[in-house]
């Protein structure tokens, strides 16, 4: 998610932290620095750990693995770029429209707004599919007659900006209204009393996130507390809430309808992103890293439901117990500051600091290739300050070029790896 200090790259765990310090151990960080790391990270959390973080994972992992089979099918070196899939018939289409439409407006920010309405509505998907044409979508009307969607970008950024609130208020910089007040002031529009309850935000908008339309979610819980159809008189009771609302299984046993779903994601999410890399022996770090964050996530949201409302309750970063169990399990996603080829990361406790999370980088470099027409690979300056690689013109304008060197660089791994070597991307411009 882009902010003003910092971003995070969803589905490929890097993120940025506005900062000429290069030093990223974090309780070294000014203050301010710390807080901004923080910030990005609570998004790398919502990745790993909410149904919508996950299933945006699954949808790039299903695009990447969609064109690199229909590009095997082109009798011709070459293909052009973006790469243009014109059927819907593995559902990628579908997938990429229901996660662009639910995410809501994320490149706007508005200083100050205030609501004039809420408009509810339907969004069309516009992909002849069989399973459905149209979704509930939200959309924000504000005083100076401004239209905005609100979805799940911007509860996301609440969210996150909320907790830096709560855990580091020395450390706090105000942001502007729009994205990073919007489920509070939606929250305020139907339930003032509600939402003068900062944890009662919190709880909403993280398991509104469990959801395949977070916006819709929201705003559909918020309106039923309006009405009085539901009452929480803690903030726990929202997580108990959707908890509760069960599912039968196959052997008649029960289950969080919740929980049943986020399961099956998690493990679909393991699967694609072991898939990226299959029967490589070195990349034996690679593998364990995703099953520590997969047994993280299952762990918190099965067995410590309550586990962001703890991170709130601390107001010091440093001290922050369940940041750090965070970063103890799993350590941090690759991180890079102002510097360019900077990049840093603080790994899981029993771990040598082997490659892991690094290769995801490639491969979303790999990714821009298909869907932006890039053609030069970002990871140039880090290569040129990294042991034993082999940075060179290639880099800057035909990295898949790469492939037949001795020893092969992130992004010419990738590309060997995945059966696209000799493979010659060409830009339809």
């Amino acid at each position: 998610m882009e902010t003003l200090l910092g971003y995070y790259v969803p589905s490929f765990f890097e993120m940025h932290i506005d900062t000429d310090v290069d030093d990223l151990t974090i309780n070294r960080l000014p203050i301010r620095d710390m807080t901004v790391l923080f910030h990005e990270y609570i998004h790398f959390l919502q990745d790993i750990s909410t149904y919508y973080g996950l299933n945006g994972i699954y949808v790039h992992s299903e695009y990447l693995h969609s064109v690199v089979n229909r590009i095997y099918k082109i009798n011709d070196p070459n293909f052009y770029v973006p790469f243009d899939i014109k059927d819907n018939d593995d559902n990628v289409l579908l997938n990429k429209k229901i996660v662009t439409l639910t995410l809501g407006d994320s490149k706007s920010t508005l200083t100050n707004f205030d609501i004039q309405d809420i408009l509810e509505d339907k969004a069309q998907i516009s992909i002849a599919n069989a399973y459905m044409n149209e979704i509930p979508e939200v959309t924000i009307h504000t005083q100076h007659n401004e239209y905005i969607s609100f979805g799940a970008s911007a509860i996301m950024e609440n969210m996150a900006d909320l907790l830096e609130r709560l855990c580091s208020p020395d450390g706090y910089q105000k942001s502007p209204e729009f994205p990073y007040y919007a489920a509070e002031k939606v929250a305020t529009y139907y339930a003032p009393e509600f939402a003068k309850q900062p944890l009662n935000i919190l709880a909403l908008c993280d398991m509104s996130l469990q959801s395949s339309n977070p916006g819709a979610c929201f705003v559909r819980v918020i309106k039923g507390i309006s009405r009085g159809d539901v009452c929480f008189r803690k903030p726990e009771e929202i997580y108990d809430y959707f908890y509760r609302q069960i599912a039968v299984m196959g052997d008649g046993s029960t289950e969080s309808y919740f929980l049943q779903a986020y399961k099956r994601m998690l493990s679909l999410v393991q699967a694609s992103l072991k898939s990226y890399f299959v029967g490589i022996p070195y990349m034996i770090p690679y593998y364990d890293w995703i099953d520590s964050l997969i047994s993280f996530s299952i762990d918190w949201r099965q067995n410590d439901r309550y586990f962001l409302l703890k991170m709130a309750s601390c107001d010091n970063l440093v001290k922050n117990d369940c940041w750090g169990k965070a970063i103890h399990d799993i350590g941090t996603p690759l991180m890079s500051n102002n510097h360019l080829g900077h990049f840093f990361k603080v790994v899981r406790y029993g771990t040598k600091g082997e490659m892991d999370v690094e290769y995801l980088k490639a491969i979303n470099e790999v990714r821009k290739v298909f869907e932006f027409e890039s053609s030069s690979c970002s990871m140039y300056d880090w290569c040129k300050k990294s042991k034993d690689a082999t940075p060179n013109e290639l880099c800057k304008f035909a990295p898949w070029k790469k492939h037949s060197e001795q020893r092969l660089c992130p992004f010419a791994l990738v590309w060997k790896h995945w059966h696209l070597a000799g493979r010659i991307p060409v830009s339809i411009k």
